[in-house]
């Protein structure tokens, strides 16, 4: 049982993080169709500071499964979380102090991935 669940939510997770990936390669392809190549890496950096956070959170979180694992599991439910904001700020802070990406690209890719993020329980509701 442990095993199917821990499945389970790797397969939800690799399915948001092809969802974010999708959501990235079509908003960067529409930005650098619009202005320049700066604006596709604007968004691509922007959307990547959601989704490697996220890969990070999923990779920890789903470490662990089973009914006699509960307290690790609770336990890597939240250095996942933990180390998802402290990627997110760190990620983030890079892209907008050390380059010169646009921010209205890396504020575009990180919002819409972000949507993505928060809609994935909704948009995968009928596959689980």
């Amino acid at each position: 049982m442990s095993v199917t669940l821990n499945s389970a939510g790797k397969q939800l997770a690799i399915k948001l993080l092809r969802a974010q990936a999708g959501t990235i390669f079509l908003l960067a392809c529409f930005f650098s169709m619009a202005t320049s190549y700066e604006y596709f890496w604007g968004v691509v950096g922007g959307g990547m500071a959601v989704m490697i956070p996220t890969a990070l959170f999923a990779w920890r979180a789903f470490a662990a499964g089973g009914a006699r694992a509960a307290t690790q599991v609770v336990s890597n439910f939240f250095a996942g979380e933990a180390l998802k904001i402290i990627f997110t700020v760190v990620l983030l802070v890079a892209l907008l102090v050390f380059t010169t990406l646009p921010l209205v690209a890396v504020c575009s890719g990180y919002i819409a991935v972000l949507i993505v993020q928060w809609l994935a329980p909704i948009l995968f509701l009928k596959s689980t």
